[in-house]
């Protein structure tokens, strides 16, 4: 019977041959994958393939050689200081949901002494309403509807910012600033703009548009602005009771095993400083056997996480069960979890890594809050 060859690492090339060099010193046969003989120096993408019955020699083998050589790795995934939030954008549609983010946005900008800025874009609405069967009257209507659209958007979204700010003089709350701006054009492109311009910390929506549909977990516009934006996400459902997050003591951290979740793990200690909160970072596997190669991933991370953070509340585990879905509600259910943590990856790896069909039906269950990381 053939051997069975499966893939133990993917490195650069250069670091995929030192590998092979070290596991062939040692007597495991392997060979490399995804060569590219004309660019042998790009980054990533080589495979180190072996024999499945040496894997656990390979893997003591690798475990060494891995932390050493990936310390480069290590120093460039961790935030050399603590992340200050001190922007933070709340885009708002004016649906009854818009003052609970608002209270939201409040109280964490009151933690962390940050300032706010409320932003709306009001053409898309405009243009849903205009007729198109006379190029005349579309002229004339859309002056009329737009300017008309206009007004009304800065006359809710100056009664959002007035709430904000008597509440603020009200608590005696001093160096926090609240300020709105308004655009004309599509909601997901404008806030993206408002991102490069603001240059927020911190950015918090709603799950759902005031006109999405059951379907949609998230709504086409937070969904594309989490594929576009570098910005932490604050996704809050407007399904569920306002959250508290004082009262929230755990938060999952979804875990794939990719390098990014290094940097995410630390940002999310360091956002969630202000709180009493510990971070479970767990990977879900729907194998009842434990595997050597996700055992050996976990075991990486468990260490980079105390040499970057030292004694701190981060629990990390891999969780077996035959359905996924059933050992993520059970988990969330036994923890107390009120918070989950995930790392998105521009270009749909959001979508396969963990809003498939079985988070929506999590988060159609639990009306959950979402940090994003990227």
């Amino acid at each position: 019977m053939k051997d069975r060859m499966i893939t133990l690492a993917t490195y650069s090339y250069s670091r995929a041959q030192l590998l092979q060099t070290r596991l062939e010193s040692e007597g495991v046969e392997c060979y490399l994958k995804n060569l590219n003989l004309i660019q042998s120096a790009i980054g990533g993408g080589v495979k180190v393939r072996i024999k499945e019955e040496d894997l656990n020699r390979a893997l003591k083998i690798i475990e060494e050689l891995d932390l050493s050589y990936a310390q480069e790795d290590l120093d460039a995934a961790f935030p050399h200081q603590n992340i200050d939030v001190n922007r933070i954008l709340v885009p708002v549609d004016f649906s009854d949901f818009s003052p609970k983010l608002c209270d939201s946005a409040v109280g964490i900008a009151k933690k962390f002494n940050a300032d706010i800025l409320l932003f709306h874009t009001y053409f898309a609405s405009a243009i849903e309403t205009v007729p198109f069967s006379d190029s005349y009257t579309y002229n004339s209507t859309v002056v009329e509807v737009l300017s008309e659209v206009e007004k009304n958007a800065k006359a809710k979204i100056k009664e959002l910012y007035y709430d904000i700010r008597n509440r603020l003089e009200k608590e005696k709350v001093e160096g926090i600033e609240v300020d709105y701006a308004l655009s004309g054009g599509t909601a997901s492109s404008e806030i993206l703009n408002m991102c490069s311009k603001y240059q927020p910390d911190l950015m918090i929506m709603g799950s759902r548009g005031e006109t999405a549909g059951t379907t949609n977990l998230l709504g086409s516009v937070v969904s594309n602005v989490i594929e576009e934006t570098d910005v932490p996400m604050l996704i809050l459902s407007d399904q569920g009771d306002e959250v508290d997050f004082d009262e929230i003591r755990n938060i999952m951290y979804a875990t794939d095993f990719d390098k990014a979740d290094f940097r995410a793990i630390a940002n999310l200690k360091y956002i969630t400083q202000p709180y009493d909160m510990k971070i479970h970072c767990v990977h879900f596997d729907d194998k009842s056997t434990d595997d050597p190669m996700e055992e050996h991933r976990m075991q990486i991370i468990r260490k980079y996480l105390k040499r970057a953070l030292g004694d701190s509340e981060v629990s990390c585990r891999i969780i077996h069960e035959d359905e996924k879905m059933e050992g993520i509600e059970k988990y969330i259910h036994d923890h107390d979890v009120g918070l989950i943590a995930i790392l998105a990856r521009k270009h749909n790896l959001l979508q396969r890594l963990f809003f498939g069909q079985m988070s929506r039906k999590l988060f159609i269950k639990t009306h959950m809050p979402i940090l994003v990381f990227h």
